[in-house]
């Protein structure tokens, strides 16, 4: 039986706050319900913050800003009465579910001999097809004597070890809001980090750990020569096989991203990291990104089937949420690419039968399912997605009418297609095969406007878009063509995807361009 409320551990929830009104709100409604004790230190915010604040702390202060998180938690945490802290920043909150399995955790489970890693999640953006996460000490017993340390990207990692503390990895759910990938405050937050970064190397020397802050600051403003140049710094510096080096590596191998004329130097640097890190899932992935871009199939595939099979996850640095089912997703495509579709499908089925829950592998299934005219089996995927999936029965009908495409029955694929998308679809799956159908009846003008549709909704499709309006304006261009000759499996070519690196591939390159949770 759980302990009363009366009688169970207390929970702090402790933050330091400035101009925060607009996200703070929804952070502290976010745990309201399962803290003891909520105490904020506002660091001078010049907004509505205190005003906010004041509607849920239980202690309210202010503290100067003098240049150092790790003084001002420090201090926050001098003001902290629970057992337990639960540290979070303006703009986070947890799921009311995660809410609860969290205060049941504290309540039943925490052990006051560790802390514990929480995963703080932030949502996709841009071309990007899956969000990312970092593990961060956020829960951890209250005893005196544990201190913050670095004026930025603070860390406990000193201070739990002398205290013999063992650190803990929970599968409770920090989430972060679409504002994470707000232009503006993220120059804001590289400016303020490259300052404060600079003056703790003034004052106690170079770290790798701030020469990574300094290059995600750099690379957060566009400068990606400084960005390369402090990475490298930081690679010379860390402890081999340390979390910094690996940071390290992933912030070099996404400066050069985009370069073509630099994918040569990736692939080396990439080699070099996995070295050190040979089973890292990300660099992994992104080998196999590099390799395929340079028509080195058999490479590639190995690559993401290690990545697959065996590939691993640093917690605590920024990586891929969704990593594993990335590598899966990542080889069937590599499989297809060399024509070993029964292998994908294999692949794809044994990787649903781990990931259930995992949309994008059924999606990818469906596609071959639909791509071969296996109605009925794409059909049966579709019954087993998600109720909370939008748009189950017009996906139903886009599977209807691709296989009709499949199958060259244009008219009745095309009503079919027109259907679903007029009825708000904007899957992928669908896109695609209604512009192959337009193309094929020659409906070009219509087939181009589909595709700047489908560049808007998905940029991670962008190669496969910008074939199909060259197909289009050659059509176009030239004398009307028999229907019938186009290519139905034009949207899923090995050989025209042989052309350029597949989406997904890219997707998996490893990311480092979110300030750290603690700053």
């Amino acid at each position: 039986m759980s302990p009363s409320r009366e009688t169970a551990p207390r929970l702090s929830v402790a933050m330091i706050v400035c101009n925060s009104s607009d996200t703070l709100a929804e952070t502290l409604e976010s745990i309201e319900s399962i803290a003891d004790e909520i105490v904020i230190a506002d660091t001078g915010s010049t907004d509505e913050t205190q005003q906010i604040a004041q509607r849920f702390a239980t202690m309210l202060f202010s503290r100067p800003w003098d240049d150092d998180f790790a003084a001002a938690r420090n201090h926050c945490l001098s003001r902290v009465n629970g057992d337990w802290v639960l540290w979070l920043d303006a703009g986070e909150r947890l799921s009311e579910e995660t809410a609860r399995q969290l205060r049941q955790f504290v309540e039943d489970e925490a052990d006051p001999r560790k802390a514990y890693l929480l995963p703080v999640a932030v949502p996709a953006s841009g071309a990007n097809i899956a969000g990312e996460r970092l593990g961060c000490v956020r829960l951890m017993p209250n005893y005196p004597g544990i201190r913050f340390a670095g004026r930025v990207r603070e860390r406990l990692t000193r201070s739990l070890a002398e205290h013999g503390l063992e650190v803990e990895a929970l599968p409770y759910c920090i989430e972060r809001g679409a504002q994470q990938h707000d232009p503006e405050i993220k120059s804001q937050k590289a400016r303020r980090n490259i300052k404060l970064a600079d003056r703790e190397i003034a004052e106690r020397g170079p770290q790798p750990r701030l020469s990574n802050c300094l290059g995600e600051a750099f690379q957060a403003l566009g400068d990606i020569g400084r960005a390369a140049e402090h990475y490298r710094k930081a690679l010379a510096t860390a402890e081999k096989g340390s979390t910094d080096m690996l940071e390290a590596y992933y912030g070099l191998l996404t400066t050069l991203d985009g370069i073509e004329q630099e994918r040569q130097t990736q692939l080396a640097i990439c080699l070099q990291a996995l070295e050190t890190f040979p089973l890292d899932a990300q660099l992994l992935c992104a080998m196999g990104g590099y390799l395929q871009a340079q028509g080195r199939w058999d490479l590639a595939t190995r690559a993401y089937q290690t990545a697959y099979q065996y590939g691993q996850v640093n917690p605590e640095t920024w990586h891929v949420a969704e990593i594993r089912e990335l590598a899966a997703a990542c080889y069937c495509l590599s499989l297809q690419l060399q024509h070993k579709e029964d292998d994908a499908q294999r692949v794809l089925e044994e990787a649903l039968e781990s990931h259930p829950q995992s949309v994008r592998l059924r999606r990818q299934l469906i596609e071959l399912h639909v791509k071969h005219s296996r109605r009925d089996e794409a059909l049966q995927l579709v019954d087993n997605l998600p109720p909370s999936f939008v748009g189950l029965e017009a996906l139903r009908g886009v599977i209807r009418g691709a296989c009709l495409a499949g199958q060259q029955n244009w008219v009745p694929a095309l009503a079919y297609l027109e259907s679903a998308h007029a009825a708000g679809c904007r899957e992928t799956i669908c896109l695609r095969w209604l512009t192959i159908t337009l193309l094929a009846v020659g409906e070009h003008d219509r087939a181009r406007a589909i595709l700047h549709e489908w560049q808007q909704t998905d940029p991670a499709s962008s190669n496969e878009v910008s074939r199909y309006l060259d197909a289009v304006s050659s059509a176009a261009e030239s004398a009307p063509a028999a229907p019938r000759q186009l290519r139905v499996d034009r949207g899923t070519s090995a050989d025209e995807q042989r052309s350029s690196k597949p989406n997904v591939g890219t997707s998996s390159t490893p990311r480092s361009t979110h300030s750290t949770p603690q700053s």
